[in-house]
Formats: structure tokens, sequence, C-alpha cells
């Protein structure tokens, strides 16, 4: 099977998450990410920080704590003060200069004046972010050709070079530095079950995961028709890490958790536009996590603890001054010039 086969006729949405600016700050930035899907045919869209796959932070408005931590004081007079544990995050992070105290060298910075500025630093992000990219379109071929997993592993090249091993046994590797553009050229190499090794420099994730991330950013609609008219259930809950679920899906997770309903009565129930909630339950459908077949629903008693422990949303009446402290275990690249 070849990409060229299956075609790109989307692309995915990149997230980014926007803290320490105000509303005149954020301007520039906002303006840069729109402009990209026209002239770098990438689509970003400003995000609840989390749920962002990179972050912009206002360097100005940053602070080392004694403990070792930053604190990012808020841009909005509605905002919240965020502090992060710099070496526990998961995700890339650049700050506008000048960045924190003198002493702090952040991985990617960038002048919120100059317009050729953000570009390099929103190119910086998009190459840290590459793989995920790379994980959208093998998801995209994996739905859109019905590739049969159960058959065996599939070593997709492109040019000659190794760019994704995809095993429902071992998971998904990707090469860091592998082109998505060239995804265009990709063959799919039906191997034998043994053949599921992924290299150690490989990006990894599992299939739920994989497909998960492309539920949550196509355009595309996903959802079984059946499941517009049919009363839906909650099958099992989503294998995932927790902060790949939005605020979306953890809602649908627990109203379905305590009820099942037609797509109609959810949208109902949670206030979800009908987009966004075909979007979402298509990406639970997706890893599984849903039905309309009463016969394999979970029961209450067997999902209940999980429900129960799904946060809710933060109340309105937060106070600006309460500090919202991330702390996540961080991905680390390895070393470029492996991978050549």
């Amino acid at each position: 099977m070849t990409a060229a086969a299956a075609g790109f006729a989307e692309f995915p949405v990149l997230r980014m998450g926007l803290a320490g600016f105000n509303a005149a700050e954020q301007a520039p930035l906002c303006h840069a990410l729109a402009a990209r899907l026209s002239t770098r045919r990438t689509s970003w869209q400003v995000t609840q920080l989390g749920e962002a796959d990179a972050w912009c932070v206002n360097g100005s408005r940053v602070a080392r704590l004694p403990d070792g931590t930053l604190r990012i004081v808020p841009g909005l007079a509605s905002g919240r003060s965020i502090r992060i544990h710099p070496d526990e995050v998961d995700w890339p992070i650049a700050y506008s200069t000048p960045a924190g105290p003198p002493d702090f060298r952040p991985t990617y910075a960038f002048d919120l004046d100059s317009a050729a500025s953000i570009e390099a630093m929103l190119d910086q992000l998009e190459g840290w972010l590459r793989p995920l990219v790379v994980q959208f379109y093998l998801a995209s071929q994996i739905l859109q050709e019905n590739v049969d997993l159960r058959s065996g592993v599939f070593h997709v090249i492109v040019r000659g070079k190794l760019y994704a091993v995809v095993s429902r046994r071992n998971g998904v590797g990707v090469w860091p530095l592998a082109d998505p553009a060239q995804l265009a050229d990709a063959v799919w190499s039906h191997r034998p079950e043994a053949a599921d090794d992924v290299p150690h420099h490989f990006v990894r994730t599992d299939l739920h995961q994989l497909l998960w991330q492309y539920g949550i950013r196509t355009g595309r609609d996903w959802l079984p028709p059946h499941y517009r008219t049919k009363r839906l259930f909650l099958r099992r809950p989503p294998s995932l890490p927790t902060r790949l679920l939005t605020d979306t899906s953890l809602l649908l997770v627990r109203e379905l958790g305590h009820s099942a309903g037609t797509f109609d009565e959810l949208a109902q129930r949670t206030g979800i536009s009908a987009a966004q909630l075909a979007r979402h339950l298509a990406a639970l459908s997706m890893v599984g996590s849903i039905t309309a077949n009463p016969d394999r629903a979970t029961t209450g008693g067997d999902s209940g603890g999980w429900v129960a422990s799904v946060p809710s949303a933060e109340p309105a009446s937060v106070s600006p001054s309460s500090e919202l402290t991330v702390r996540l275990k961080v991905y680390r690249s390895p070393d470029r010039a492996s991978f050549e």
C-alpha cells in the first residue's frame, strides 16, 4: 500500500497554549499561527494549556521560586498564575525574551516584536512535534485503507528509509526526523509478527494513543452512522494517559458512565456542539470505549471508580490568585546525530 493511493486531504491540528500574555501581546502570535496553514500547510489552534501540544510563555512574567519551579504570572485579569517544573514537563515551551531570571536559558526563545523570530520559533516547535504529525498521517491511512493490523506488522518506508513500525502487539514507533511531507511516497511493507522490533531511538506510542490523537484532531466525520440514532453506552474507560483526555472527552466518559444516551440526548445533557460531539464520540469509538450494543456495555460497578475519579470542570469562581501546578513526566528527545 502506498500513501499516494490514500492521499492526504487533511492536515493535523496542532494545539498551542498561551501563558502570561495580555490580549495585545497574544495578537502577533495568533496572527502567525493562523498564517501557517496557507504558508506551511500546518494548522494551529489556540487551546487550553492542559490540552496543548506546545506552550508560548511571556518570559517577562516568569520567576524562579526557591524550590526550582517556575511561576508564570497571568497577563489577563481573569487568569491564574501557573507553576511548572521545567525538568518534568513533556511538551515544548517557548519563552518570549527577556525570559525569566538572568541565568535562565530556555530551549526555545523568541522576540515577540519580531515576526521573523516568531516564525523561527514555530519552525522549531513543529520540528519537535514532527513525530506527532507523522503519527496523525499513519492513523489516517490505517482508517482510510482499513488496514488489518491483526495480519502482522507493517514497516512504513520512504525512499529506502524506515519511517515507522506499526504493530498491534508492540505499538508504533516513528523515526524522529521523519518528514511528514514525504509520506506521500511511503510504502507500507507487510512483515511477519516477529519483525515488530522498534529501533531504540524511535518515538514510541501505542495504537490507542495513535488513533486517539488522530480522532480528536481530524476534520473528517468518522462517527459510524448508527451512532447518531442509537443509544450509546460506555464499553470501557479509554486506556490513555489522563493528559490526552480533553475536557470534552472527560465529560462524555463521565456522562456515559452514569447513563447511556443517544447522540441528541448527549448533546442536550452536555451542551457540546454537534460537530464537537461527533468528533469526540468518534475518537472514543476508535479506541473501543463506547458501543451501541447494550450487551457490550460496561456495568456501573465496573466503571464507577474510574468515572468518579474523572475531575469535574473547574468552577468559574476560582480566584485569579490561585495557582495551577503542572508536573508531568518529561519526554527527552534522543540526540539528533544518532538519527542520521
